[in-house]
């Protein structure tokens, strides 16, 4: 409901509405960052604990597949937004819980794509495009999937993909390369990068306001 503000006339503070019609959000206070680091921290490192086990390999040898990829991400996403929630006002809640489902989708649907793509050919040239198409339009998919589950009804406008969104998604860019053996990427180690990106994601759910 919305809130009378104090005055000589009877008015209503319409800002709940207005920061949730266009997707703004408020400055947050320190410890509440602190406590959704922690979170989506201990959330990403619990599932790589048991899949380290699983590998019979160190923490941070861990081979990463779509499976991986996904448990991870699902894990630092669910440890910063119970972080967030709890540390957080109560009236945050439903925008923590949307922007975390926003970021499971784009960690998890790209890889899902790009993978099924790989399965079709061996092609190299084929291999290349369907990177392309699974980072692109899994991301573009991912978006359509979250505005859905967010918001069936379609009462609010949706959010869209912008290119700020493209860049702090670097997950998704990551997370393909792996996926696509790409040789630069064993190279450089990329897969030993992804649990920090994931961890950032996690982070951005628990945080939202």
């Amino acid at each position: 409901m919305l809130a009378p503000v104090k005055g000589s006339k009877i008015e209503y503070d319409i800002r709940p509405y207005r920061y949730h019609r266009y997707h703004k959000d408020e400055k947050q206070d320190l410890p509440v960052k602190v406590a959704t680091a922690a979170g989506a921290v201990t959330g990403t490192v619990i599932p790589m604990l048991f899949i380290a086990h699983k590998q019979n390999t160190k923490l941070f040898k861990i081979k990463y597949h779509v499976k991986e990829m996904i448990l991870v991400s699902a894990g630092s996403i669910l440890g910063g937004l119970a972080a967030g929630l709890i540390a957080d006002k109560k009236e945050h809640r439903k925008q923590k819980v949307n922007e975390s489902v926003f970021q499971f989708m784009n960690a998890s649907v790209p890889p899902l794509l790009t993978a099924g793509l790989y399965k079709i050919s061996k092609n190299l040239t084929y291999r290349i495009a369907s990177t392309a198409i699974g980072l692109i339009g899994g991301m573009f998919v991912a978006a359509k999937l979250s505005n859905k589950i967010n918001d069936p009804h379609d009462k609010v406008p949706d959010r869209k993909l912008t290119i700020k969104d493209s860049i702090a998604n670097i997950d998704d860019a990551l997370g393909v390369l792996v996926l696509a053996r790409v040789p630069l990427a064993e190279k450089l180690h990329i897969e030993k990068t992804l649990p920090v990106i994931y961890s950032w994601c996690g982070y951005r759910g628990g945080i939202s306001n």
